[in-house]
């Protein structure tokens, strides 16, 4: 990844932030601090689904990877 990405909401480039996840048509790019806020907004929306969000991160530390249900 060069360092002439930009996340496109926040517009950080990608030296500033931890990591910024591209679309495969390098069309549109997040960087793990807006990702942050999207969580924090769906959470807030529906108890629910942070549950299922909590499950899933707690799964990732667990088996070293993610994996689809």
């Amino acid at each position: 990844m060069t360092s002439d990405v930009i996340c496109s909401f926040c517009r950080m480039e990608a030296q500033h932030v931890l990591v910024i996840v591209t679309a495969p048509d390098g069309a549109a790019a997040i960087c793990d601090e807006c990702v942050q806020v999207c969580v924090q907004a769906i959470a807030a929306r529906s108890p629910e689904w942070l549950e299922k969000h909590r499950r899933f991160v707690g799964e990732l530390g667990s088996s070293g990877g993610f994996q689809r249900e």
